[in-house]
């Protein structure tokens, strides 16, 4: 791992752990093994830091794949489909509480953690609305897209302050039971 590597790593955790504005760039770089001056070589600000361990980190999972590998079975979709979701979430969850513990920041923050969600709900809302079209489902895309998100969410943040739930086995019962459900309510 490079030096780089080895810093935006250490701010991750740090970061995460104690939200930006009580964690010194001092903390970071001896987290990381080099010296504060190394850390500001590569890094102008600790905003600039912050950015940069975001952007390094942020989502990227693949669900455009996952839509186009789709089978048109509703409750099967949609168990691949949170899925994908939990294990994107559970990949990056110090990211997430990163920002909850960054409220201080720059509200452009906001848009680069919203844009996942967003294009999450769009695939399925377009997932929903072909359901639809096909006669499998009555409700409304839109509404069933923005549901099924704010489970999938709340299933997640419900794991991450509960510490109950391992990720291994608890979650997809939790999350087969969840799909059951959303599943037989929406269909016709």
């Amino acid at each position: 791992m490079n030096t780089e590597d080895k810093i935006l790593n250490a701010s991750i955790v740090l970061f995460s752990q104690k939200g930006f504005n009580a964690v010194t760039t001092k903390e970071i770089a001896k987290k990381a093994g080099v010296s504060e001056m190394t850390l500001f070589r590569h890094f102008e600000s600790k905003q600039n830091l912050f950015e940069k361990a975001f952007d390094k980190f942020v989502f990227s999972p693949k669900f455009r794949a996952l839509y186009d590998g789709l089978e048109w079975d509703l409750e099967r979709d949609l168990n691949k489909i949170c899925s994908s979701y939990q294990d994107t979430l559970y990949r990056n969850q110090k990211i997430i509480l990163m920002h909850f513990k960054n409220d201080e920041l720059n509200p452009d923050f906001d848009a680069t953690l919203f844009n996942f969600p967003n294009e999450f709900r769009k695939l399925l809302g377009y997932y929903f609305e072909e359901m639809k079209n096909r006669g499998a489902i009555r409700e409304n895309p839109e509404t069933l897209a923005m549901s099924f998100l704010a489970t999938n969410f709340g299933l997640f943040i419900t794991s991450l302050v509960m510490n109950k739930l391992t990720y291994e086995t608890d979650i997809q019962v939790c999350i087969a039971t969840c799909v059951k459900i959303f599943a037989k309510g929406i269909t016709c």
